[in-house]
């Protein structure tokens, strides 16, 4: 939730309570009605606590926040009817502004229930029309809390999709680089080797045959052509050799792109400083099923850290990805983890999901290196 509708919200809950305040420093309320007010703006004042919280753990699911907002809502209308006094009608409003992670018409509901219960409410204290007229005064201010809440969460969002989408891109290019280089090695040791390597071989077999056909001086001369065209044709080969062997992609670059960006989640990688797969599909498999498990976890998990780990070895590259979020007991893998397998398993790994509730959302995959026995 933003710093300044936090604040806001709990300056409308202890400025809300001020005119009760002062009627109950004046003697004005029974001893009953003081004590069921106390408890009523306590209990709301910790439920807005609670609901502020921002670090992952069960209250953050979408149920306990409807049970903690039914708790204000009623300790708000509570507050009304025993303090007998209009203005802590305002905690409603501040508990509509607290509905734009709901859907939008079970909000609007809520809203719609808590202005006509309060219009019910205020029958006790006031004439009919008054009463309709000041529970639609209240139902406009929530009506406005909630859009104007609704908005920031949707430019929040927007801030945080085009930092995302940003960094995907950054990553992406860093790999296309990474590729193009691979393609030009690749692409120069097959013309030295079709062309360069071809003729110094034509070359080697002539001179082979010339010094067979000739003696004196001239044999001479031919068998030294003869072994500098050997001594060039072998280090043809071994530059030949050194480009296919750094002809791999190097995705350490790209990983790290993808994971420096700004927003509430904190990305903690580790990867070593250089590597290497030998194949584009593996390494564009691995660098999307990163780029899925941190959307995922900034979409759903509610963490706050997501800790991921590449280890490479001779045989097998191996990704784990954990956060601290509430995770779920029971979880549908959804169209991109599905993608994520999919990619994983056409190179011939495999990747496993693992939800827990409140021990956060685990991912552990493995991509084998060609040639690596199974």
């Amino acid at each position: 939730m933003e710093r300044w509708l936090v604040a806001a919200g709990f300056g409308t809950w202890l400025v809300s309570a001020l005119p009760t305040m002062l009627r109950i420093a004046g003697g004005r309320l029974s001893s009953g009605a003081l004590a069921v007010f106390v408890v009523a703006f306590a209990t709301f004042g910790l439920a807005f606590a609670i609901m502020c919280v921002e670090r992952p753990g069960p209250w953050r699911t979408r149920t306990v926040r409807a049970a903690l907002l039914a708790v204000e809502t009623v300790a708000g209308l509570t507050m009304i009817q025993s303090g007998h006094d209009l203005f802590p009608a305002a905690t409603l409003v501040v508990v509509a502004g607290q509905l734009d992670d709901f859907p939008p018409r079970a909000a609007a509901l809520w809203v719609g229930l808590q202005t006509i219960v309060l219009g019910f409410v205020m029958l006790s204290h006031m004439r009919v029309g008054s009463a309709i007229a000041t529970a639609g005064v209240f139902g406009g201010f929530q009506v406005f809390a909630l859009a104007t809440a609704s908005l920031t969460t949707r430019e929040r969002r927007g801030r945080e999709d085009l930092a995302r989408a940003n960094t995907e891109l950054l990553a992406t290019r860093a790999l296309l680089v990474e590729s193009s280089r691979v393609a030009e090695r690749l692409r120069i040791s097959r013309d030295l080797h079709d062309t360069l390597g071809h003729h110094l071989t034509a070359l080697s077999l002539q001179l082979d045959v010339a010094s067979r056909l000739t003696d004196g001086k001239a044999a001479d001369h031919v068998q030294r052509a003869h072994a500098i065209t050997r001594l060039l044709l072998s280090d043809v080969r071994d530059v030949v050799s050194q480009l296919r062997v750094g002809s791999r992609v190097d995705i350490a670059s790209a990983l790290r792109a993808l994971t420096t960006r700004s927003g509430a989640l904190a990305v903690h990688l580790d990867v070593p400083d250089v590597l290497e797969i030998d194949r584009a599909a593996h390494a564009e498999a691995l660098l999307k099923g990163v780029q899925e498990i941190i959307t995922n976890t900034t979409r759903h998990a509610g963490a706050h850290n997501l800790w991921i780990r590449v280890d490479s070895s001779a045989d097998r590259i191996t990704l784990h990805a954990r956060d601290d979020g509430g995770g779920a007991a029971a979880f549908a893998v959804g169209h991109g983890l599905t993608g994520m397998r999919e990619r994983f398993e056409d190179c011939g790994g495999s990747v496993e999901f693992h939800g827990g509730d409140g021990r956060g959302f685990e991912v552990r995959g493995v991509i084998p290196r060609p040639g690596a026995g199974s």
